[in-house]
């Protein structure tokens, strides 16, 4: 007879629980600061793109010109976002190492002036730059964002700790 109601009672919390989960809304747009974090977020990933871009032209490792790449499509990936939901792309027609952040703008030029002393110095920016956006990223987890951009954050946190690895090797 205890088994039995304790059955009933953990049966009863599941279904209520599932009935919960089920009963919350994930929003199909983003909230005004969801669009300003995906709007530093396109940015951030430009300037991991431009800093790993110099790296690659003047500390020659083949490791700043791959994930250059890699944070280019990062880059397409937010813009198409931001592109879906009718937002303004601040990388738009910006030449490599221009931010319309002004905080971007100052950490780009400090991150070239650090990287240039020499290729250990270049590394260890990449695990700079990969460590914060990894931190921002994850501040930008939640369950209240619509799915896209969800998903996006989390491709872009595996993509940027492989990064981390790479840089790390």
């Amino acid at each position: 007879m205890r088994k039995s109601l304790i059955a009933t009672a953990v049966v009863a919390t599941l279904i209520t629980g599932v009935t919960s989960a089920s009963a919350v809304t994930i929003p199909t747009r983003p909230t005004l600061a969801q669009k300003a974090q995906l709007q530093y977020l396109v940015e951030e990933e430009k300037l991991a793109r431009d800093v790993y871009n110099y790296f690659a032209a003047n500390v020659t490792s083949q490791k700043f010109s791959n994930i250059a790449r890699s944070e280019q499509t990062h880059m397409d990936n937010i813009a198409a976002l931001l592109k879906s939901y009718n937002f303004y792309n601040p990388t738009t027609n910006r030449a490599p190492g221009v931010f319309r952040n002004t905080e971007l703008q100052k950490l780009y030029n400090s991150l070239i002036e650090e990287g240039s002393a020499s290729v250990a110095a270049a590394f260890g920016v990449g695990v700079k730059i990969e460590e914060m956006d990894i931190s921002d990223l994850k501040k930008m987890e939640t369950s209240a964002a619509p799915a896209a951009m969800q998903s996006a954050i989390a491709l872009l946190i595996k993509g940027s700790q492989n990064h981390l690895a790479a840089f790390t090797r």
